[in-house]
């Protein structure tokens, strides 16, 4: 169970980190975050969510080294967290989540 939980967090906050690509090229309206996202700074959002993505493929397969690609990914969502505080300072909860499940 505690497993199935883990897959949906991590993939759910890697969509996440989706909208901000998808805010910044405005291929759609993310009402969610209400201040501007340059391109430079959407890529960074696509680039963690591919970091998350790549996580949970390698966590899916058993990858013993998923946690690496995992701890890159929580470094750059977090650093996105701080820059855009006031939209998406919720996301350090998934961030300490992916954190402490990792190994030691």
């Amino acid at each position: 169970m505690t497993r199935i939980i883990f897959i949906i967090i991590i993939g759910l906050h890697a969509l996440i980190h989706l909208m901000g690509f998808v805010k910044a090229f405005n291929f759609g309206e993310i009402k969610e975050l209400t201040r501007p996202i340059s391109k430079p700074l959407g890529l960074i959002w696509f680039l963690t969510f591919l970091l998350f993505i790549a996580a949970l493929i390698q966590y899916l397969i058993k990858n013993e080294f998923w946690w690496l690609t995992a701890i890159i990914g929580i470094l750059v969502s977090q650093a996105l967290v701080i820059t855009f505080w006031h939209d998406a300072k919720f996301g350090t909860i998934a961030n300490v989540i992916i954190l402490l499940y990792t190994p030691p």
